[in-house]
């Protein structure tokens, strides 16, 4: 049997398992340990899948995830992002569109203190949208905002994401999160753009808040508001942050650093308790459970995938390929979006790396640059139907504040964003710099 035939077996069984509606990391593992048997017939393989259970195990940048996802649930329940947005709420609320803005601000922020979207999407589902109903916004702007701008947590640091490509790719995290900024925030701005000519072309569509709500405090109130609200989460971002971009710390220490930081912030606002603890911790073990599982089972498929000759297979139809390589790279976004609609962010992840990787070192492209353009298809990916978790978050949120929105009306929301996106990875394919102009100027 040659190599192409085994891979496009293997290929098939995963597809029908994956769509039976079973688990991404047991369909990976159990399929690596079945393939290893009967198609690649390798007796070393299970000693090379424990060789790579304890290389995962051992990895120390691996460390880091547990406590940045601890850093973003303590976040979430200290209480400064409702002190945060009630202050944006009251000085940006009044003019046409200003919750939806307020929204796109708050995830900016949030995505650079906690680094998971699940907080982000949760939190502004609760926050935001009952605020913008109440104002009268259309609800596929006030859903779609709240979807694509929660995801910004993929790209801007401290991104779960991030770590595991730079782990996984053998790549600087540090970099990744440098690069990461410039295309986070170009992603946020063009949101923020979005929401502008909606107000220009469609001003009923995000109307202001009631005058007498803000009248309530003078505008010395209101700023003095802003400030002691921003001036929590600001140290803690810079904490994060600015140590791994000054080379002060590693993203592991960062991460040790971010979790104190979270943890006086809760102190700050007089959240800190042992129930929060707990649920903090239990929602970490459970998160982190989840996506080393995962890894582990891509791990397992991957070296299937290499020792069926994947690499050999994918090298040889890209040098027989006799076109420019921006095609190629067209060929492999495409492909990405499409594995997007059907695969969750770390199989997505850890499937795509091994495969794609040696690709665009052989095409010449910066692997930097092309990690940071696969955590913005991985953002595309959350909002893409018919697997649309940032759909699934806000449905599932907002249902428990008795707000009813179909999951049509939810897929529709995010095509405008995905629109948004899209014009976001041609401006990144077109201006590399974007991405690299930070890593190259720091490092």
């Amino acid at each position: 049997m040659t190599p192409l035939e085994s891979l496009a077996i293997v290929g098939v069984l995963f597809l029908i398992v994956l769509l039976s509606g079973h688990p991404l990391a047991f369909t990976l593992g159990g399929l690596a340990v079945i393939a290893s048997a009967t198609i690649w017939g390798n007796p070393a393989a299970l000693n090379l899948f424990l060789r790579t259970t304890t290389s995962i195990g051992t990895n120390i940048v691996f460390a880091s995830v547990p406590m940045f996802i601890f850093m973003g649930a303590l976040l979430e329940r200290s209480g400064a992002a409702d002190d945060l947005f009630d202050s944006m709420y009251i000085i940006f609320g009044t003019m046409r569109g200003g919750i939806a803005i307020t929204t796109v601000v708050m995830c900016t922020l949030l995505a650079a203190a906690s680094g998971i979207i699940g907080a982000s999407i949760t939190l502004m589902t609760i926050l935001s949208l009952p605020a913008m109903i109440k104002c009268g916004y259309d609800k596929r702007l006030a859903t779609g905002t709240i979807m694509a701008a929660g995801c910004l947590g993929v790209l801007i640091p401290p991104s779960i994401i991030l770590v595991i490509y730079g782990a996984q790719a053998q790549l600087s995290i540090g970099k990744l999160f440098a690069g990461g900024m410039g295309a986070g925030l170009l992603l946020s701005s063009l949101y923020l753009v979005y929401i502008v000519w909606v107000i220009i072309t469609r001003p009923e569509s995000a109307p202001a808040i009631d005058p007498t709500e803000a009248e309530k405090y003078s505008n010395a109130q209101k700023w003095l508001m802003f400030f002691k609200s921003v001036l929590p989460t600001s140290i803690l971002i810079l904490l994060v942050l600015g140590t791994i971009l000054l080379g002060v710390a590693t993203p592991t220490e960062a991460a040790a650093l971010g979790s104190i930081g979270a943890m006086l912030v809760a102190i700050y606002n007089k959240k800190l308790h042992w129930k929060v603890i707990y649920n903090c911790c239990q929602l970490t073990m459970k998160t982190t459970a989840m996506i080393m599982f995962i890894i582990l089972g891509a791990s397992m498929f991957t070296a299937v995938f290499l020792g069926l000759g994947g690499a050999e297979v994918i090298s040889s139809l890209v040098s027989g390929l006799e076109v420019n390589r921006w095609i190629v790279m067209a060929l492999i976004i495409f492909i990405l979006y499409i594995m997007g609609m059907f695969i969750d962010a770390f199989g997505m992840l850890l499937i795509g790396i091994p495969i794609f990787t040696p690709i665009i070192g052989a095409l010449g492209f910066d692997p930097l640059w092309f990690g940071v353009l696969f955590a913005v298809m991985i953002q595309i990916s959350n909002l893409s139907p018919p697997f649309s978790y940032a759909a699934f978050y806000v449905k599932g949120v907002a249902s428990q504040q008795g707000i009813i929105i179909p999951i049509s009306d939810l897929y529709m929301a995010a095509i405008p964003y995905m629109i948004m996106q899209t014009i976001g990875v041609i401006l990144l394919c077109l201006f590399p710099q974007i991405i690299l102009w930070l890593p190259q100027n720091i490092f």
